[in-house]
C-alpha cells in the first residue's frame, strides 16, 4: 500500500500539479487510494510552509500563501519574477479574458508584445482564440499554471474588483 510520504515525494520531486489517476499509476494504486492518501498528507501539512492545492484536476505542493512576502525578499530575482508591466497585463487579461493584444495596449497606453512573450514563456498566459474581422488578431487567455501560481481553484476565485465610486452623487 502506497502512503502519504510517497505522494508527499512526487509531489515535491516533480515541481508540479498532478491527476489523482496519473498518480494512482505511478504508485500502483487506485485512484480512491490517491485521494485518502491526498487527503490525510493535506492533514499533515497543517502549519507547514507548504500546503497542496487543486487547479483543473490536478494536485500540487506549493509554497503556504502566508510565506510569499518572505520568498520575494529572499530571491528578489528569481526565475519568473513579475515585473510591474508584467503584472499589469496579466490583471487585465485574468479579468477581461479574451483579449487581443490593442485591447491590453490601449488600456497601458504602452505597447505589450515583450509583455505577452514574458507572459507567454512564463506559461501563464496563452493564445486561446482568434478575433471576429479581417485581421484575426489573437485573443490571449489565462492558463492552468497562472492558477497554480496564484493558488487559485478557478477564475471564479480571483477577488473583485473595486466598484469605480460615482463622480457625482445623485440627489
Amino acid at each position: 500500500m502506497a502512503s502519504w510520504q510517497e505522494v508527499e515525494a512526487l509531489l515535491f520531486a516533480s515541481g508540479k500539479g498532478h491527476a489523482e489517476d496519473e498518480l494512482a499509476r505511478v504508485l500502483g494504486t487506485t485512484a480512491l487510494e490517491v485521494r485518502v492518501l491526498l487527503e490525510e498528507l493535506e492533514q499533515q501539512l497543517v502549519g507547514h510552509g507548504v500546503q497542496l492545492s487543486w487547479q483543473e484536476g490536478r494536485v500540487a505542493l506549493l509554497t503556504a500563501p502566508e510565506h510569499g512576502e518572505l520568498l520575494q525578499r529572499a530571491l528578489p530575482n528569481a526565475p519568473g519574477t513579475l515585473s510591474p508591466a508584467a503584472l499589469e497585463a496579466l490583471t487585465l487579461i485574468a479579468y477581461r479574458q479574451p483579449i487581443t493584444r490593442a485591447e491590453i495596449d490601449a488600456v497601458r497606453g504602452v505597447r505589450s508584445e515583450r509583455t505577452l512573450q514574458t507572459l507567454q514563456e512564463l506559461g501563464l498566459v496563452e493564445v486561446v482564440g482568434r478575433a471576429a474581422g479581417a485581421v484575426r488578431a489573437p485573443l490571449y487567455g489565462t492558463t492552468v499554471e497562472f492558477l497554480r501560481r496564484f493558488n487559485l481553484t478557478a477564475l471564479d476565485d480571483l477577488p473583485d474588483l473595486p466598484q469605480e465610486e460615482e463622480a457625482a452623487e445623485a440627489p
